[in-house]
């Protein structure tokens, strides 16, 4: 039988293990904190208020029309939590070369009529040093078909921004190379962006009057600089059937000094007041492809005319109205729409139908989310993409206190 001091000595030894396990126990505890510190700003590593889950959820669910795009922006505004979001540019010139962008500022330098504070730096990003880099959220490239530098830093987004077409310029729509997020005209890019510019002054501005039109003026107009093969051998065969004034270089038959009243304007507005002197202007793309709707169909609802289309297969979902235009597909040969188009020109009433979606109070869901996501905002929804996928990698700094955030959301 043990004696007393045998049992003083194992309760001593379990009393040191326990010691031991106790201390291990603290110890393993402690490097977990100090582990959740270190990688708290990594992509892996997620916290979020529970009841913020399902919204952060949802946000990597694509929105499919109108509404779901805007509740989409309403809980990035939301949950991005006021924190900004910076983006370099490059190259310089060619983003500024393009009148349509025009960016507007706040007192504090962040993006003007944007809900995500956004802050776009047009720095060289060739003269810029690595430490310099990492102070941004995304590079922002144009055209570009290979990003000057690579990655500051692991959560940094590299942006390819084109509305060209992606026939010609395939090497700009590749989404499986180099770049996070891609600013393309289809629907399927991570920010689609249409040419829609000021839709809210097509319900107010006029339709062409059919008075005015001279029996020596031509009542199409085309204005294209580009030579593709269905230009070239199209166009000829509808000018045997009736006239066309061509203001580009591409069949080039009329000067635009011959509507002096539209010389001293802007590039944008002087193109506009051209098409405005005709009933009809040819909305010729450079290809038919899905969602590829240029300048060249939008600006015509802005200028009173009506556009004759060839482009955009599925372009009849994303009209303003199903009779806001005229299909050159529609007709079983050139002879055919030339027809339609002397008819309406000898029929007031029957072109004025053509403008009739004018006084609409709603117009197609396609369009309202063509409209929505347009070029004039493609900056600010460029940040708030931006801010999506930081706000799902963990990387914002999340609201800690409910609002009634989903009766919010669903009154959109």
């Amino acid at each position: 039988m043990p004696s007393k001091q045998s049992y003083s000595n194992m309760l001593a030894v379990l009393n040191v293990k326990n010691n031991k396990w106790i201390f291990y126990t603290l110890i393993f505890i402690l490097v977990l904190f100090i582990s959740s510190s270190l990688f708290k700003n990594s992509d892996d590593f997620i916290i979020k208020p529970k009841y913020l889950v399902p919204f952060a959820d949802e946000l990597s669910v694509k929105p499919t029309n109108l509404k779901e795009w805007k509740r989409r922006h309403y809980l990035v505004n939301y949950l991005n939590n006021e924190q900004n979001v910076l983006i370099y540019v490059t190259p310089k010139d060619n983003y500024r070369s393009d009148d349509s962008i025009k960016l507007k500022y706040k007192f504090d330098k962040t993006l003007a009529k944007c809900e995500v504070p956004c802050i776009w730096n047009e720095t060289r990003i060739e003269d810029l040093t690595t430490e310099e880099l990492k102070t941004a959220d995304a590079v922002f490239y144009v055209n570009q078909e290979v990003p000057l530098k690579s990655k500051a830093w692991r959560g940094q987004k590299l942006i390819q921004y084109t509305l060209e077409s992606a026939t010609q310029y395939p090497q700009y729509h590749d989404k499986n190379r180099y770049f996070d997020i891609h600013v393309t005209f289809d629907e399927d890019s991570d920010v689609p962006t249409s040419f829609i510019k000021d839709p809210e002054k097509w319900q107010t501005k006029q339709p062409f009057d059919m008075d005015k039109l001279s029996s020596s003026s031509p009542p199409i107009s085309l204005i294209a600089s580009q030579w593709t093969k269905f230009r070239e051998a199209w166009i000829p065969t509808l000018k045997d059937h009736i006239p066309i004034a061509s203001f580009g270089s591409v069949y080039w038959s009329a000067n635009w000094d011959i509507h002096p009243e539209c010389a001293n304007l802007e590039p944008y507005e002087i193109k506009n007041c051209i098409i405005s002197k005709y009933p009809f202007h040819l909305s010729i793309e450079i290809s038919q492809e899905k969602d590829y709707s240029t300048e060249k169909l939008w600006d015509v609802f802005n200028s009173g005319s009506v556009p004759i289309i060839w482009g955009a297969p599925n372009s009849r979902s994303y009209l303003p109205h199903p009779k806001s235009a005229i299909f050159i597909d529609d007709f079983p040969d050139v002879k055919a729409l030339a027809d339609h188009l002397k008819y309406l020109i000898e029929n007031k009433t029957a072109y004025l139908e053509y403008h009739k979606w004018r006084t609409e109070k709603e117009w197609s869901e396609g369009f309202d989310r063509k409209a929505y996501m347009n070029i004039e905002n493609m900056e600010c929804n460029v940040c708030k993409e931006v801010a999506r996928l930081r706000i799902l990698e963990g990387r914002t700094n999340l609201p800690q206190f409910q609002v009634d955030l989903e009766d919010n959301v669903d009154t959109i």
